[in-house]
C-alpha cells in the first residue's frame, strides 16, 4: 500500500490509442444564381499602429526575465459611419473607428534564493498583466456602409363636425379630440470589426536595480549541525549573497500593429 501511495505522489499516465472512424464525404449544395443574399460586405481595412508605454511592477524582485508570451484582446471597436470625408457628390469616402483592447502578457523570471562560488540559484515565477491601449483612427470605404435615417413624421389634421358635440364646441375646423401621424422607420445593420492580425514589436528595459538583501547561505553547514547555536555563534555565522543584483520593474515599449477588417451585413445580388 505504502508503494502505491508513492507512486501516486509521483503521477499516473493513462493513455488509449483510438481507431479512425468511417464514413462518407458529402458534397454541399446550394441555390444557383442569379440569386440575392445577405452577406458580410468588407467595407474598409486597414493596419494600425499603436505606441503604447507601461511600467509594469513584478510580485517579488527578479534576476532576469526568461520568456514574454503575448496575446492581443480588442474590448471596442466601434465605427461611425457619418464623421468622415466626403467626395465632390457628398458621398461618404471615410468614417471613423474608435478602438480600445489591452495586450495581455505573461512573464516568466528567474528569482535568486541563494549564490554561492558564481552559482545562481532560484525559481522560475510568472506573472500576467493587461497592458491597456485605446486609439482612433480614420478608415477609407472599399465600398459604402448602408446608412438610412428616420424620416420626419407626418401629421394628418382631421375635420371636426358640428355632429361631434362631445370634442369641444360646435365648430368647424380642426377636431381638437383627434390627429393622425405617420413614421418611416428603417433599421440598419451595425458594422462590425474583425480582428485578422497583430504583431508586436518591443523593447524591455529592467529597471530599480538593486542588490540582493536578507539572503544568506550558511558556512560549512553540516560542520554546525552538532553545536548549539546560542552556544557556537561562529559557527553559525551567515554571509550574504555574492554581489547579485536584482530587478523590481519592467519599462516597456511596445509598436502594436492591428490588422481590422471592417464589416457590415448587407444584400446583394450575386449572378
Amino acid at each position: 500500500m505504502d508503494n502505491k501511495k508513492e507512486m501516486n505522489k509521483c503521477g499516473k499516465v493513462e493513455a488509449e490509442t483510438l481507431v479512425q472512424a468511417g464514413g462518407n464525404n458529402i458534397v454541399s449544395m446550394g441555390e444557383n444564381g442569379p440569386l440575392i443574399a445577405k452577406i458580410p460586405v468588407v467595407l474598409a481595412e486597414k493596419d494600425i499602429q499603436i505606441d503604447v508605454e507601461a511600467m509594469i511592477e513584478l510580485k517579488e524582485p527578479f534576476f532576469e526575465i526568461k520568456r514574454i508570451k503575448k496575446n492581443v484582446f480588442l474590448t471596442e471597436c466601434k465605427l461611425i459611419p457619418t464623421v468622415g470625408g466626403r467626395d465632390c457628390n457628398g458621398r461618404m469616402v471615410s468614417g471613423k473607428l474608435f478602438l480600445e483592447g489591452f495586450v495581455e502578457k505573461n512573464f516568466e523570471y528567474a528569482t535568486v534564493d541563494c549564490t554561492k562560488h558564481g552559482v545562481v540559484s532560484g525559481d522560475i515565477k510568472h506573472t500576467t498583466v493587461k497592458v491597456p491601449f485605446r486609439c482612433v483612427t480614420e478608415v477609407f470605404y472599399e465600398r459604402q456602409p448602408i446608412i438610412t435615417y428616420r424620416a420626419n413624421p407626418k401629421e394628418l389634421d382631421l375635420f371636426h363636425h358640428r355632429e361631434h358635440k362631445d370634442c369641444g364646441p360646435e365648430l368647424l375646423g380642426k377636431n381638437p379630440c383627434e390627429t393622425g401621424f405617420e413614421e418611416f422607420i428603417t433599421y440598419v445593420e451595425k458594422p462590425f470589426c474583425e480582428l485578422e492580425a497583430a504583431r508586436i514589436f518591443e523593447a524591455d528595459i529592467l529597471m530599480c536595480k538593486e542588490p540582493l538583501k536578507d539572503k544568506w547561505d550558511w558556512e560549512d553547514k553540516d560542520e554546525c549541525e552538532d553545536h548549539d547555536f546560542f552556544e557556537d555563534k561562529e559557527c553559525h555565522k551567515g554571509k550574504k549573497h555574492e554581489e547579485v543584483e536584482v530587478f523590481k520593474k519592467v519599462l516597456e515599449k511596445m509598436v502594436v500593429f492591428l490588422r481590422i477588417k471592417v464589416l457590415q451585413l448587407q444584400q446583394v445580388r450575386i449572378p
